[in-house]
């Protein structure tokens, strides 16, 4: 869908109307973030979303988010915002409330304790999830109509998954994951198999083991190994039923938390990846993620240097392996959210 919004940086946006920030849902965003990525995130979860008016993005009906607005420092005091929030979004939606939340509830904070005096329900409470997720993404808080603001989790951001037409062998994955986890081991022998529908418009294996930009070569040995590897699963397929194995593998940390991978056949695949003639029938999800030694810690801001150097860390393997993923199997990449991801 061609954007008849606002483009580029919303340097010439409008004001904001405090009174109408206060009684709505807010996004909150840095000011280097663009309408373009707000928008790609907005048709990823609402593909029919369209622009009603120049500032005015139509997510479905009854349902829009509107800016972006200029915040100056007398909003941001206002409206409990960081100092770095310059501009915003609003969310216009018709209130869906249920019950009160028991108030051990609302000790776990989020939606829960934002709106304690009656969850959010239906489809408000999906658009302010959308919200909450773009904030996540983008770097951005969320504050609610109830006067809660949301900030990001400090695991957010972190994990990837990739989903693939391929199914790795667990030998071929270790492989193509030792260059960015040292110490990569397979945690223990596969599950039963488990039959997907058929993939005969899949690529084989061999053809999916192009690397991509960014990635680092494989020599010759390394590809001659994957290659074989790739037609020998190949030549086994093509006489038996599809099936996968789940898997999974991990990386561990010398002074506690570890990396996870986990291998699974996917049959609920992410929206954004709807379009994709592979994933029509089910894909294979590569699942890396971060576990902190004390989440609890990190969770309530307790951790120390150690662990928040290892979260950096954790981040920039995980893309790394992402891509050495990706590359092997031509899948894409999604975050926890759901949103697509470029390595």
């Amino acid at each position: 869908m061609a954007s008849t919004g606002a483009a580029g940086h919303p340097e010439s946006a409008a004001p904001l109307d405090l009174a109408a920030a206060l009684a709505r849902h807010l996004l909150a965003l840095p000011d280097d973030v663009t309408v373009e990525e707000v928008e790609a995130l907005a048709l990823s979860r609402y593909p029919r979303a369209h622009w009603v008016a120049d500032d005015v993005l139509q997510l479905e009906e009854e349902t829009y988010l509107s800016g972006p607005f200029l915040v100056t420092a007398a909003d941001r005091a206002e409206l409990g915002l960081p100092v770095w929030a310059e501009h915003a979004y609003l969310l216009t939606c018709p209130p869906e409330r249920g019950g009160p939340v028991p108030e051990e509830l609302q000790a776990v904070g989020g939606l829960l304790a934002a709106f304690g005096q009656g969850s959010v329900e239906g489809m408000e409470r999906a658009a302010v999830e959308v919200l909450c997720a773009m904030g996540r993404r983008l770097a951005g808080v969320v504050r609610t109509s109830t006067g809660h603001v949301l900030e990001p989790g400090p695991m957010a951001g972190v994990d990837l998954v990739v989903h693939a037409p391929v199914w790795l062998h667990p030998d071929a994955l270790v492989h193509v994951l030792r260059p960015a986890l040292p110490g990569v081991r397979l945690l223990a022998e596969p599950d039963p198999p488990r039959t997907l529908s058929s993939s005969a418009n899949h690529p084989s294996n061999a053809e999916q083991l192009s690397v991509r930009p960014g990635v680092r070569e494989l020599d010759e040995g390394e590809r001659a190994w994957l290659h074989a590897e790739a037609d020998a699963y190949d030549a086994h397929a093509l006489n038996e039923p599809q099936v996968t194995e789940a898997y999974g593998a991990v990386s561990p940390y010398p002074d506690g938390g570890t990396i996870g991978v986990s291998v699974e056949a996917e049959v609920l695949v992410p929206l954004v990846l709807a379009g994709l003639e592979w994933a029509a029938t089910g894909t294979i999800a590569y699942s890396l993620r971060w576990y902190p030694a004390d989440p609890v810690a990190l969770e309530q801001h307790r951790a120390g240097r150690v662990v928040l150097d290892q979260r950096e860390d954790a981040r920039t393997r995980i893309e790394a392996a992402a891509r050495a993923i990706q590359a092997a199997t031509d899948g894409e990449v999604t975050d926890d959210d759901q949103f697509l991801v470029q390595l």
